[in-house]
């Protein structure tokens, strides 16, 4: 018989995850969430991102910071260090090799995403089997929808598709 474990946030002192509708970032997770808005105030501006990070580095370096908010953080994040899946560490190390720290070309400080990430102090596991975190960009892509685009692309959506109408009409 298996037995369900209650989620929990062990790093903010074992409280449940709740609904946070007003979260800016880590929107992903406002439906269930273990962070609080304040609290990502205090905790992102003290990230300093690679230095000539691309796009999708950023995007990465976002996505693990989120883990504060995942509502299932119990399963990864234990005795005050997080355990990071080696795939989602693959992928956020090549996403950053052409990014500097200290001074250096990232892919010419490290080998490999596990070596990447345990130098940042995270605990690498292979495989995925949800005792590691990992946040997979293209699958939540393709989880979208509007109701979940945030008011700022609809708006643009919209704006686009009125001039498309007006462009086509010869304005």
């Amino acid at each position: 018989m298996t037995q369900m474990m209650d989620n929990y946030c062990p790093y903010f002192k074992n409280r449940p995850p709740s609904p946070q509708p007003d979260l800016k970032n880590c929107t992903w997770y406002r439906q269930n969430s273990c962070c609080l808005q304040t609290e990502l105030d205090l905790i992102f501006p003290s990230v300093v991102p690679p230095l000539g990070a691309n796009e999708k580095c950023l995007r990465y370096t976002n996505f693990l910071m989120c883990y504060v908010c995942t509502p299932d953080q119990n399963l990864y994040y234990k005795n005050e260090r997080l355990t990071v899946c080696e795939t989602f560490c693959d992928k956020w190390f090549a996403a950053c090799g052409e990014a500097k720290l200290k001074g250096t070309v990232i892919k010419d400080l490290y080998h490999s995403g596990e070596e990447f990430c345990s130098a940042r102090k995270f605990t690498v596991r292979s495989g995925n089997e949800g005792r590691c975190f990992s946040f997979d960009m293209e699958q939540e892509i393709r989880n979208l929808s509007p109701i979940n685009l945030p008011l700022f692309y609809l708006v643009w959506l919209y704006g686009l598709f009125e001039f498309l109408l007006l462009w086509q009409s010869g304005f």
